[in-house]
């Protein structure tokens, strides 16, 4: 495995069985390793020739074997067929199998503009699948930070949510910014998505922001029993350290 040598291919010609076989177990390897020698599995799927023939099942006129061909190229991390699977995503309706696609692109992209079409395609829906959209790009290996902040500045409430889910990063002071501005919007899992961003990274702030909203009668937000819960849970805190300081300064003048 740690060899720079590429893996050789079985030198006889395998029938269609041994080529099943060696497949899923190619694909097994590959899920469960990461870096190079992941990478050499990737490579051994192309020698062997299971990219090429599931490249051109990619084309077949039975739904089951174009997808069936997607999953496996989406594990294959095949680059080359990014460019088909943006095809199939976008000609075909919403089903459970429009996620298999999705997924396999992911695992595919070359670049961030293959992860934007293939959330822009999953988006046109308007289906909210916001959870899964996200779980969908952390398949990725690429860093979808940028593309997480272009979602967060847009006008669309559907990618807002997208950000507000997925942003993993540091919260620096312009993205807390982005983030506390979405608190006026009109579409109240927004500001719930907001708030609970807030308060995973800045409580202080979330919780003025949390009991503004109290102030203003926002029962959607203030009457969520997340938000609640993690209202009740920073406040406990402030007041356990308030006796603290309070203790202290009275031992202090003692």
């Amino acid at each position: 495995m740690d060899s720079p040598e590429r893996f050789k291919p079985p030198y006889w010609q395998l029938n269609r069985l041994e080529m099943r076989v060696l497949q899923q177990k190619l694909i097994e390897w590959i899920e469960s390793l990461t870096g190079s020698h992941r990478k050499k599995m990737i490579t051994l799927c192309e020698d062997t020739g299971l990219v090429k023939q599931n490249l051109q099942r990619l084309h077949s006129r039975f739904h089951w074997i174009r997808i069936d061909a997607a999953y496996h190229l989406g594990a294959m991390r095949s680059e080359e067929a990014v460019p088909r699977l943006l095809e199939l995503l976008q000609t075909k309706k919403l089903d459970p199998t429009h996620f298999i696609i999705a997924r396999s692109i992911a695992k595919c992209a070359r670049n961030l503009d293959d992860i934007r079409n293939m959330l822009m395609l999953l988006v046109k829906h308007r289906k909210s699948n916001h959870y899964l959209a996200v779980d969908i790009m952390k398949e990725t290996e690429l860093d979808c930070t940028p593309l997480l902040l272009e979602c967060l500045r847009s006008t669309d409430k559907d990618l807002n949510k997208i950000a507000l889910i997925g942003w993993s990063a540091p919260l620096t002071a312009e993205i807390a910014d982005l983030v506390y501005r979405q608190i006026d919007s009109e579409d109240k899992e927004v500001r719930i998505l907001s708030v609970r961003l807030l308060f995973k990274y800045d409580a202080a702030l979330a919780t003025a922001v949390f009991e503004s909203l109290m102030k203003k009668n926002d029962t959607e937000v203030c009457q969520n029993t997340e938000m609640i819960e993690m209202y009740a849970s920073y406040r406990k805190q402030i007041n356990e350290d308030e006796q603290v300081d309070e203790k202290s300064r009275y031992v202090y003048a003692v």
